[in-house]
């Protein structure tokens, strides 16, 4: 298992890089906003593979690529964990240690919300464990047209 996630992060990574090349560049004012995935099924495929990949890093104990899962107050959060450090690559173990084990965690249920203004879609992906609690990632559509998690598991602090 172990061996298959260390394999789907590049995967994962090169899935989420490539959303936004699909488009046809020779539309004129092709933008990210206009590529980005404005479908619930397409929303939802997005944060799978955010959620995937977050997953694959923490099993893989790869804090850069987790960190790059994040948006900046996510990584703020995670952190805040670690006394002296604000980075969060440097505090990415100490986060990942109070989590239950990875190699374990799965992917349960993705559901679609907006803010209370309609605008912003919000996408929550329950983790489970057959152990322990996890928790949920949630993620936006950041500026970028890019996926990432604000809000991740065992953390009150982080997000929007």
């Amino acid at each position: 298992m172990r061996r298959f996630l260390l394999f789907s992060l590049p995967l994962a990574l090169a899935l989420t890089a490539c959303g936004e090349a699909e488009s046809d560049p020779s539309e004129e004012g092709t933008s990210a906003e206009a590529a980005a995935p404005d479908d619930v099924a397409e929303v939802e495929a997005a944060a799978r593979t955010v959620a995937e990949g977050f997953v694959a890093s923490l099993n893989a104990e790869d804090a850069e690529a987790a960190c790059a899962f994040m948006d900046v107050s996510a990584q703020e959060a995670v952190a805040a964990l670690s006394e002296g450090s604000d980075d969060c690559v440097e505090a990415f173990p100490e986060y990942a240690a109070g989590l239950p084990d990875a190699e374990d965690v799965e992917i349960e249920e993705i559901t679609t919300e907006s803010e209370l203004d309609g605008g912003v879609e919000v996408v929550v992906v329950t983790l489970v464990h057959p152990d322990e609690e996890v928790g949920a990632l949630e993620m936006r559509e950041s500026e970028d047209g890019e996926w990432r998690a604000t809000r991740l598991p065992g953390l009150s602090l982080g997000g929007a």
